[in-house]
């Protein structure tokens, strides 16, 4: 990933679209699939639900989903991902999502549909695993 641009493009006020790489995000972004639209983040984008590009404690640059935050502290997880967290504070945040690209359409992050599928993700607990696993079936 050609980062430091794609970080000076963002500061600059542009947005950056980028391929999805790898299937932590599963089921709603898939590596080879879909791509995502980076931009400039202010404080209150960085909420539970929203989608952040992030520099993980380990190092990793990752795009998650914030899980929770407490103050300036996130935690992320990625979609396909049952257990694994990563922390990270707010100032590791790179870019947020705006806008997922799958088959040559654009759906925001901001729209119902995504935020409906997005709440009802974050709410199935316990449930995520056997959905993954049906969805993971399914799509081979």
């Amino acid at each position: 990933m050609l980062l430091p641009e794609i970080q000076q493009l963002v500061r600059q006020g542009y947005a950056v679209t980028i391929p999805v790489r790898g299937n932590s995000m599963l089921p709603f972004l898939a590596d080879g699939r879909d791509a995502v639209v980076l931009c400039a983040y202010e404080a209150s984008s960085l909420r539970v639900g929203a989608l952040a590009l992030v520099r993980a404690g380990d190092g990793r640059i990752v795009l998650h989903r914030i899980v929770r935050q407490d103050g300036q502290r996130l935690w992320l997880q990625g979609d396909g991902n049952v257990h694994q967290t990563e922390e990270a504070s707010a100032a590791d945040v790179l870019a947020v999502a705006v806008s997922v690209v799958r088959k040559g359409r654009t759906y925001p992050v901001s729209g119902r549909a995504w935020r409906i599928y997005s709440w009802c993700w974050l709410h199935l607990g316990c449930w995520r695993r056997y959905v993954l696993a049906v969805y993971r079936r399914l799509a081979l």
